[in-house]
């Protein structure tokens, strides 16, 4: 990459040695991502905490691949399910054996890459709303971009997968979901260390506020569409109608909001991140906001972006995959040994967290040419073949990947290209993000950006 054109943006920057237990709590609550050791960004696995429960580091793509895949049945995501479970129950994404294969079964039928197509109207019909909003601001207006992406990927949920006429849903997800992810490090910090559910926890009255209301607001959702007696083709009446294939049993109303929740969340939340990062990442690189422009207009012959165009916006896919390497929307996952085992030739007893900090993966400093840049070309098509699976994992990897993760490249392509379109986006000057890890990547303090329409 030409010196002149090369864009590194604010990132974290790692302790030079793992940290002491008091240290790191305290900089695990404040920041999650600021407690990985610059070792994980430099080796395969690293040894972090000791005790009782012993943390490690594993950043390798063989020994990522061995905890998701070769050897699953050794490592199971009990922190992961302790954190979330509370708010997700035991739905699709903290279920585990066969409960969740047959939740999986039940809802992937939605996610065929034929159908998904469909969708596209949708969405550049719901960012042209948010673009409309846009206009009605003062010329050049700061805009909260984090917001806004929150609200229009919220929208396409509404509008496709699981459709709802009930205004009073969103604002209520988006301001409890703001209240469960504020306390989020501790109830992930709890789950590391292995504490009693009972241990007393900063912010736990909120948390528990929030699901109230969030699983309140879900189930009114689920009643709703039951009484119209509606049966459109949305993956709310497909997990209402869904059997286990053991039992014959189709879910209960608390199993159906489990997992209607965990597709509101998991389901606008990541790529609402994803389009955030992007926009700055574009912000910051007039060259790339250019190219994409132009690609964009060649493509779409100056008209709304539609299904036909989606596989053709190449350029547009490579900012969005490289804004996901650098900001990935999940930067931190991770699995509990369940046995006494070994990972590369290092013993791990059993109850030892095994951490796999995508965001360190995503810049480690032996597998990627100059990681902290950012470079889309890293992602042209002959590039990205040569990227090993589990070096590259904005939506997971193995069995659990993300369900959504076609779904969620079309929807972010046809989005930021509808922007993109119409829109221009600067720096608020003085204002540099932190990312900070709160379950998504968030920039801390919201991402102000200058929207700038043309006419």
């Amino acid at each position: 990459m030409d010196n002149a054109l090369r864009i590194v943006p604010p990132g974290i920057v790692p302790p030079a040695k793992p940290l002491g237990r008091l240290a790191f709590i305290s900089r695990f609550v404040r920041n999650p991502l600021t407690v990985v050791p610059k070792a994980a960004y430099e080796e395969d696995i690293v040894a972090s905490l000791r005790g009782r429960r012993p943390i490690v580091w594993v950043t390798s793509p063989a020994l990522v691949r061995t905890i998701l895949l070769d050897e699953r049945d050794k490592f199971q995501k009990l922190s992961q399910i302790r954190l979330l479970s509370p708010l997700l129950g035991k739905g699709i994404l903290t279920s585990e054996g066969a409960d969740w294969k047959w939740q999986r079964q039940a809802a992937a039928p939605m996610f065929r890459q034929q159908d998904l197509m469909t969708f596209v109207p949708t969405f550049v019909r719901t960012t042209e709303a948010l673009i409309a909003r846009w206009r009605a601001a003062p010329k050049d207006s700061v805009h909260g971009i984090e917001r806004d992406m929150t609200g229009v990927t919220f929208d396409v949920i509404s509008a496709t997968l699981l459709p709802s006429d009930d205004q009073a849903v969103a604002p209520a997800v988006e301001r409890a979901t703001g209240r469960f992810q504020r306390s989020g490090s501790w109830g992930q910090l709890y789950a590391f260390a292995g504490l009693p559910k009972w241990f007393p926890q900063p912010g736990r009255r909120s948390q528990l506020s929030a699901v109230r209301t969030l699983r309140g607001s879900v189930l009114a959702l689920l009643r709703e569409k039951r009484a119209s007696g509606e049966t459109r083709d949305d993956l709310l009446h497909r997990l209402m109608a869904a059997r286990d294939p053991e039992t014959g049993q189709s879910m209960n109303d608390e199993q159906l909001v489990d997992n209607l929740l965990t597709f509101y969340l998991a389901g606008h939340e990541t790529t609402a991140k994803a389009l955030t990062w992007t926009l700055y990442l574009l912000a910051r690189s007039p060259r790339w906001a250019a190219a994409l422009e132009e690609e964009i207009e060649r493509v779409t012959g100056g008209g709304p972006v539609a299904a036909g165009h989606i596989d053709r916006l190449g350029l547009v896919q490579q900012v969005i995959k490289e804004s996901m390497r650098i900001y990935p929307p999940v930067p931190l996952m991770s699995r509990q040994a369940v046995v006494d085992t070994e990972l590369g030739g290092h013993p791990v007893r059993i109850g030892t967290s095994l951490i796999m900090p995508i965001y360190a993966i995503h810049r480690h400093r032996k597998r990627w040419e100059d990681p902290d840049a950012f470079d889309p070309e890293r992602f042209a098509p002959e590039r990205e073949a040569k990227i090993p699976r589990y070096q590259y994992m904005p939506f997971g990897a193995g069995p659990r990947i993300c369900i959504g993760n076609a779904f969620a490249m079309i929807e972010a392509t046809a989005m930021l290209a509808t922007m993109l379109r119409h829109a221009r986006f600067a720096l608020v000057e003085g204002y540099e993000p932190e990312p900070i890890a709160r379950v998504t990547l968030l920039p801390r303090g919201g991402m102000p950006l200058k929207v700038s329409l043309r006419p």
